[in-house]
């Protein structure tokens, strides 16, 4: 992001000084067919800040300002980072009036690293988990293998077995995961202050996940973060995708 930005809260509440990268965060004349999709649909209310895409399996929910992906700095500590701008706690409520109801069983939230989305729109999956992914967390955290708070997030590693894209034997995945009691924070923000900046990685390789915890979704959430390059073999590899853990094809 260009231009100083102060820092008023934790977790990136901000107020802005000048306007988002556009190397970073997109330009309003690109070409994107998701973007185009936000910019032009006359149907979203005036001044709404969100609307809700038919995914291939699922919904996607969409900002309507132009924010390329993850690696948009705004999202960490800018325009897009205030309560007001909250895409998480959104998509999750939007999420929960489809999905928090039988027969669905477990949902969850997710957005794909850089390299692994087809469209360069921010937008957040909003589907239902894969089955058994939500007992492996269930019993990760048993285990103790679940970070409880923030600070220990980068730390704590837990193998999920996900979706491998077939129709074959579940797909052990390596993920950082952590437990939360609520959504209210900027979990972008979260993920880059605890994570990121400590490992020194790149935003553009995560992905970000969340997922219900608890029977019937009712004891806070796993926040769910890996990427392609994670770990080294014989450990489960990461992913840079959600596509593992929610059913978003």
């Amino acid at each position: 992001m260009t231009g100083e930005v102060t820092v008023t809260g934790e977790h990136g509440e901000s107020a802005l000084s000048s306007a988002p990268d556009p190397q970073l965060c997109g330009r309003i004349e690109d070409d994107d067919t998701l973007w185009k999709v936000a910019w032009e649909c006359e149907e979203r209310p005036k001044g709404s800040r969100w609307l809700v895409a038919k995914g291939e399996k699922g919904h996607l929910l969409v900002p309507t300002d132009r924010i390329q992906g993850i690696e948009c700095p705004d999202l960490v500590s800018g325009a897009y980072s205030d309560k007001d701008h909250n895409y998480w706690r959104w998509a999750w409520d939007r999420a929960y009036d489809w999905f928090g109801q039988p027969p669905w069983g477990t949902f969850g939230l997710g957005v794909n690293s850089a390299g692994s989305r087809s469209k360069n729109q921010l937008h957040i999956h909003m589907s239902v988990v894969v089955q058994g992914v939500a007992g492996d967390l269930e019993q990760a955290r048993a285990a103790g293998t679940v970070a409880k708070d923030l600070s220990h997030w980068p730390f704590q590693l837990t193998t999920v077995k996900g979706w491998d894209g077939k129709l074959s034997a579940r797909d052990p995945r390596s993920y950082r995961v952590v437990h939360t009691a609520n959504l209210d924070f900027n979990l972008f923000a979260a993920l880059h202050d605890y994570v990121i900046t400590p490992t020194g990685e790149n935003m553009a390789a995560q992905t970000l996940i969340v997922v219900g915890a608890g029977g019937g979704q009712k004891d806070g959430y796993y926040l769910l973060n890996s990427r392609k390059d994670l770990v080294k073999p014989p450990t489960a590899p990461g992913v840079g995708y959600c596509d593992s853990v929610l059913v978003c094809k």
